[in-house]
């Protein structure tokens, strides 16, 4: 690499045309100059000037290297203005995040690049541990993770909650109702109250009692059941449908649900009937009853075929708190602050 001082000199050098005025300019002794000229061009190994009295005239290389010299000097004037000017509305955005996540926040950061065309917004879609580790190791600057984590190397700002669901087909395959002598013959439909007012819940055929309370994707159901052995044998015979955050939605879920009977269930013992990582085609395995899964219920505004999915209603609602996290050793660029409050509109 060639030496930067011995550059500005020669840069001075040629736009005084005189030794004496360099050395004035740079605070140097004549002979300083000539010896950064002399260093110079044993470095580039070519003869840069032609020494005419007190005055000088460039070589064909001498001219090459003072545009290089000159460009090196622009290069380091802007990226210097660079670190001092950050614009509140121009630059790229990375936010990484879950799928459930993206698909909450995306519009709301697609309204705000609208606004400010200059935004550059991207959205990276990953699993909680990756997010964490991309924080911890600089390579990312904001993320969205569910759990506040416990470390130092990440700041932590809490957003707001998350709700989680256990869905399932809407109606359950003959098959699977005929194993079940829980469920009644009418039962099995699985439906709720939106299609029927009935106390006792909707489709129990003999008032046996035992159908599982659900939810349609409305929220509105009002059916009961008298049995939490059914929702049980309903998740064992059905399969789950599997997906990366399928384990920690599952655990999560039946441990703050209050269903004693699911509490029990050790998710890594239950039968998998698939496996999917693409978020917008986890449920349709599910509306096809193949499988039943666990994910925010907010995925459900965002599928066309949600009247073929039902909410299971338990006793207890379950969330999950979402967190920013980012670096703590440094500020976020000015142009993140409109990204976080557009987040947390959407979250809060």
């Amino acid at each position: 690499m060639i030496n930067p001082i011995w550059l500005d000199t020669f840069i001075t050098l040629v736009e005084t045309g005189n030794f004496t005025r360099t050395a004035e300019q740079r605070f140097m002794t004549q002979p300083g100059v000539s010896q950064h000229l002399k260093k110079l061009e044993e470095a580039c190994q070519c003869e840069l000037v032609v020494r005419l009295g007190k005055g000088i005239q460039l070589t064909e290389q001498g001219q090459r290297v003072y545009h290089y010299a000159k460009g090196q000097q622009d290069k380091e004037q802007d990226f210097i203005a660079s670190l001092k000017f950050d614009a509140p509305f121009e630059g790229k955005c990375v936010v990484a995040c879950s799928g459930a996540i993206a698909q909450r926040i995306y519009p709301a950061l697609l309204a705000l690049q609208k606004q400010h065309s200059a935004l550059n917004v991207h959205v990276e879609v990953a699993p909680r541990r990756t997010i964490l580790s991309g924080i911890a190791n600089n390579t990312l600057e904001l993320g969205i993770v569910t759990n506040q984590p416990e470390s130092e190397d990440i700041h932590s700002e809490y957003l707001g909650e998350e709700a989680l669901g256990l869905i399932l087909p809407r109606s359950l395959p003959d098959a699977l109702a005929a194993q079940i002598p829980e469920l009644s013959e009418n039962a099995q439909g699985f439906i709720s109250d939106s299609d029927s007012d009935s106390g006792s819940g909707s489709g129990s055929g003999s008032g046996s009692g035992s159908v599982a309370k659900v939810a349609s994707v409305s929220g509105k159901a009002k059916s009961k059941t008298d049995d939490g052995r059914t929702i049980e044998a309903v998740i064992k015979h059905l399969g789950l449908i599997n997906h990366p955050d399928a384990m920690h939605y599952l655990q999560r879920y039946f441990n703050d649900c209050g269903e004693a009977e699911l509490a029990n269930v050790n998710p890594n013992k239950l039968t998998h009937t698939g496996y999917i990582n693409q978020l917008s085609q986890i449920l349709l395995p599910v509306s096809e009853g193949l499988g039943y899964t666990v994910l925010p219920t907010s995925t459900l505004d965002f599928v066309s075929f949600a009247d073929k999915l039902t909410v299971y209603k338990a006793k207890n609602e379950v969330t999950e708190p979402l967190y920013s996290v980012q670096t703590p050793h440094s500020a976020l660029p000015a142009r993140y602050q409109a990204v976080k409050r557009a987040i947390t509109q959407v979250l809060g």
